[in-house]
C-alpha cells in the first residue's frame, strides 16, 4: 500500500451504501474473504462495541480496502474480540495491507488471533490450523465420509447416544431455536464453564452477551446467530449451541451442555446432527474455527490457517519488549508466556473498566504462575 491511500475512520455503521457495495464486491472477488465474519453485516451488528470503529482505506476517493477494529489505548483488536475467531482486511490480496501496515496506519500496536491473509502469511505471525467440514453435496455424501475417516469414534458415539435414549428417550434435536432463553441458557452454561476452568468469564462484562443477542435479533434477515438445541423426549434442554451463520457458511461458535449428561458425549451428537442438518440444507462449510482439539479431528479436517501475532506501530511498546525476551526463553517459559498473552488479549478486549480490569489481570497472573514449574497446583 503506497502512502497516497487515504485512511478514513468512521463508526461502522456510518457505512455508505457505495461503500458496502465495495466491500460485498471485495468479498466476491477473494475467496478467501468469503466468511461470515468478514460479512458487513457483522461489523454493523458490533457497532456498539465499547471503542468500535471502522478503517476505510480510499485510492482516489475509491475505497480499496475495510478493517472494523476497536481500541483500547494504543492497542488495536479485531472489531468484536475477543470473540471474533476470524478477522483481516477486507481487500485485495494485491493491496499489500498487511498487520504491519495497518499498525501503523492507525498509529497502535495490533494483536491478532485469528488473522485471515490471501496474501500470505504476515511476517512474524504463528500459523494455526482452521478446522472445518465440507458438507456440499448432501446428507448421505457426507456420512459416508464421516464414517470412512473416523468409524471407531462413531461407533462410540452410537453406543452413548442408545445409552441416553435407553434414560431418556429419542433426542429432540432443533436446528433453528427462536427462544431467546436457549441463548440465556448457553451463556449461563459457558460462565459456569469458565468459572470450573479458571478461564477468564468473557460474558461478564456485559456488550459480549448484547453482541450475541443483536445478531441473534438479526437472524430474520438470513444473517447472524444460529441457534441449535437437544433435548431429551421429555423436553429438557441438555445441549445447545450459537453458530454464526451466513446461509452458506455455519461457524461453530459456543458450544455447550448439561454437565449432568457428560457421559453421554451429547456435545459431540449435537454437532453431528448439526453437520447433517447443514449438508441437506446445501450449505457449503461448517467451520469448526482453529485449533486441533481431539473431537475435532473426527468431525473436521484441517482447511487451511488463520495467523496470530503482534504488529507494532511507530513506537516500541514495552510489553512486545517484554515478549522478546521471554519467547528467547527455555519451552516451558514461552508456554506460559504465550498462555498469559492470550489471557491478557481476552481481558483487554472484555474490560473496559479500570477496576474490572485490575481484577481480571490479577486472576491471570495467578493462574500463569501455577503454570510455572515446580509451581505448587
Amino acid at each position: 500500500m503506497d502512502e497516497a491511500t487515504e485512511i478514513e475512520i468512521i463508526r461502522p455503521d456510518a457505512l455508505r451504501p457505495q461503500d458496502r457495495a465495495a466491500w460485498e464486491a471485495l468479498r466476491a472477488s477473494e475467496p478467501g474473504l468469503d466468511h461470515p465474519y468478514l460479512d458487513p453485516r457483522y461489523a454493523l451488528a458490533a457497532a456498539d462495541v465499547p471503542g468500535a470503529a471502522l478503517a476505510v482505506f480510499r485510492r482516489a476517493g475509491a475505497a480499496v480496502g475495510f478493517f472494523p477494529f476497536q481500541r483500547r489505548g494504543r492497542l488495536i483488536q479485531p472489531l468484536g474480540a475477543p470473540l471474533t475467531d476470524y478477522h483481516g482486511v477486507i481487500a485485495a490480496a494485491g493491496e499489500g495491507l498487511d498487520p504491519a501496515t495497518v499498525a501503523r496506519r492507525l498509529g497502535g500496536v495490533l494483536r491478532a488471533g485469528g488473522w485471515m491473509a490471501p496474501a500470505g502469511p504476515p511476517p512474524g505471525f504463528m500459523a494455526r490450523t482452521r478446522m472445518s467440514t465440507d458438507v456440499a453435496g448432501g446428507r448421505e455424501a457426507l456420512a459416508a465420509r464421516l464414517e470412512e475417516r473416523s468409524h471407531r469414534f462413531f461407533k462410540n458415539m452410537r453406543r452413548l447416544r442408545r445409552g441416553f435414549e435407553r434414560e431418556y428417550g429419542e433426542p429432540v434435536f432443533t436446528w433453528d431455536e427462536r427462544d431467546p432463553a436457549v441463548l440465556d441458557w448457553i451463556v449461563a452454561r459457558k460462565r459456569d464453564q469458565y468459572r470450573r476452568s479458571r478461564r477468564h468469564d468473557v460474558f461478564a462484562c456485559g456488550w459480549t452477551v448484547d453482541l450475541l443477542r443483536r445478531l441473534f435479533d438479526a437472524r430474520a434477515t438470513g444473517f447472524g446467530l444460529r441457534l441449535t438445541s437437544l433435548r431429551t423426549a421429555a423436553g429438557d434442554l441438555v445441549a445447545a449451541e450459537a453458530s454464526l451463520d451466513d446461509g452458506r457458511t455455519l461457524h461453530l461458535w459456543f458450544p455447550t451442555y448439561d454437565p449432568a449428561f457428560a457421559r453421554h458425549g451429547l456435545g459431540t451428537i449435537l454437532t453431528r446432527l448439526e453437520l447433517e442438518q447443514a449438508a441437506e440444507d446445501g450449505y457449503r462449510l461448517v467451520d469448526f474455527g482453529a485449533g486441533e482439539e481431539g473431537y475435532k479431528t473426527a468431525l473436521a479436517e484441517p482447511g487451511g490457517v488463520v495467523f496470530e501475532g503482534v504488529a507494532e506501530g511507530p513506537r516500541p511498546d514495552l510489553t512486545r519488549l517484554a515478549g522478546r525476551l521471554l519467547a528467547a526463553g527455555p519451552a516451558p517459559l514461552r508456554r506460559v508466556q504465550l498462555s498469559l498473552s492470550r489471557r491478557f488479549d481476552i481481558i483487554n478486549a472484555c474490560e473496559t473498566r479500570a477496576a474490572d480490569w485490575w481484577a481480571a489481570a490479577a486472576g491471570a497472573a495467578s493462574a500463569a504462575a501455577r503454570k510455572l514449574p515446580g509451581a505448587p497446583a
